[in-house]
């Protein structure tokens, strides 16, 4: 590319030019003077008006005076045109140091960018590239690219057939994960962005603008294959803890149960035995009571850890016996809760964690929201395939900016997200709070 002249000697030629100009008027004025002198001292004057009387029918003699005129007025317009032309080459000279620098400029922006930067004509022939593009394409240096068509470092031959019938049309193109065939063999993904235009001749060109995402896309997708393992082994733990719940409460009811069973009618027997001693039949009267009392806390514990009402009777069922069983408990709270009819199978994952979700709900209500009112809905939508659980209170709320979760909604956010849904928490102090969850109803075994 053409250097730029400085800003200092550009100055220095402008005014030599107007220096030239006052030397030449110099030494018209000089020749003048020196005229002047000869005409006198040989009565130059006087010879030629002696010559020209003789032509005086043709008004010759006034020639004289007539040549004056010219020659001045020629003199004068002469020193108008070198004035205007010293001002317009100054001009000229500032205009061609603004492009110069501009030029520099953009050589600056150009070679120095982070992103790989080339100029292309219609075909995709490189015609000018930077070094950025020349580490990109594997290349030793930028001049190595130029002739070369673009769409041989193009990984799919049809992206280069796609760029173009874009740019034809909207004149820009822009596409990430597009994949690099590098000159060594290797491969590269970028974000490229192509921009068509018309050089000063009017010939379509192609601007092109790759920043290198490879590493970044390497990092991707090996933290999408730790999330996607981790989900595996969240989703096997919580299986297995599951299966584990079930175990216990199945422990509970069939050997507990039979042994509390068990128990009660020998304490019933002896209770209602007549032939026995008052205070030994007070005693069995005591022993059923205990009975009673402990069957009750194993039921209740049975129903925490596998609520049988989930696998005999859906989800539904299950959370209203839930809520039923929660209004009894707490009967100063207004509580409903609202389905609509859904199919059978939604998916024991799906089931077991909506469940779980309510049950901590309430359990935060209880301990922390002090409200008067609680309204729980669960709807099916049947174009996604989303189950969404929505839990509302009237109390007091909080600041979620300020606020930290109890381990059981984040244990719970955790899981909803783990199993491809989300968990929305909207509240504000004084106003409520409405916990919100969308699942998919496909099981996460598969996964």
């Amino acid at each position: 590319m053409t250097e730029s002249l400085p800003a200092e000697a550009a100055a220095r030629r402008t005014v030599s030019r107007t220096g030239g100009a006052w030397r030449d008027l110099t030494i018209v004025l000089i020749a003048t003077v020196v005229t002047f002198l000869a005409a006198g001292r040989f009565n130059l004057s006087e010879g030629l008006a002696g010559v020209l009387k003789h032509f005086e029918a043709y008004q010759l003699d006034e020639v004289l005076l007539a040549v004056a005129v010219l020659v001045t007025g020629l003199s004068w317009s002469s020193w108008r045109r070198s004035r205007q032309a010293a001002r317009e080459m100054a001009l000229r000279f500032r205009a061609q140091e603004a492009v110069a620098r501009q030029r520099q400029y953009f050589e600056t922006l150009f070679n120095e960018n982070l992103s790989a930067n080339l100029i292309a004509d219609g075909d995709g022939r490189i015609t000018l590239a930077n070094p950025e593009l020349a580490r990109l394409f594997g290349l030793e240096r930028a001049g190595l690219a130029i002739g070369r068509r673009l769409a041989e470092f193009y990984a799919t031959p049809e992206a280069w057939s796609d760029q173009q019938r874009e740019l034809d049309g909207t004149r820009k193109f822009e596409q990430h994960g597009l994949r690099i065939r590098r000159a060594d063999g290797g491969e590269a993904v970028v974000i490229a962005r192509l921009l068509a235009a018309a050089d000063l001749d009017g010939h379509f060109e192609i601007h092109a603008f790759f920043t290198d995402v490879t590493v970044l896309e390497e990092t991707r997708a090996e933290l999408a294959a730790a999330l996607n393992e981790n989900r595996r082994l969240a989703q096997r733990g919580i299986e297995l803890l599951e299966a584990e719940r079930r175990h216990i409460a199945r422990e509970l009811h069939d050997e507990m149960g039979q042994w509390l069973n068990a128990l009660k009618i020998d304490a019933v027997s002896i209770r209602d035995r007549a032939d026995l001693p008052e205070d030994v039949r007070r005693t069995g009267h005591a022993i059923v009571e205990l009975t009673n009392h402990v069957y009750d806390v194993a039921r209740s514990l049975m129903r925490r850890l596998r609520p049988v009402a989930l696998d005999e009777l859906g989800l539904a069922p299950a959370l209203q016996y839930c809520v039923d069983q929660w209004h009894r408990r707490h009967p100063e709270v207004t509580c409903t809760f609202d389905s609509e009819p859904l199919p059978d199978s939604l998916g024991e994952v799906t089931n077991i964690t909506l469940y779980r979700l309510v049950q901590e709900c309430l359990t935060n209500i209880t301990r922390h929201a002090n409200a008067r009112t609680v309204g729980i809905t669960l709807r099916l939508d049947a174009a996604t395939h989303l189950m969404t659980v929505t839990v509302r209170d009237d109390g007091q709320g909080m600041d979620p900016s300020r606020a930290r979760l109890g381990l059981g909604l984040v244990g719970l956010r955790e899981r909803v997200e783990m199993l491809g849904g989300r968990l929305r928490i909207e509240s504000r102090p004084g106003g409520g709070t409405i916990i919100e969850a969308a699942m998919p109803t496909v099981s996460m075994e598969s996964v």
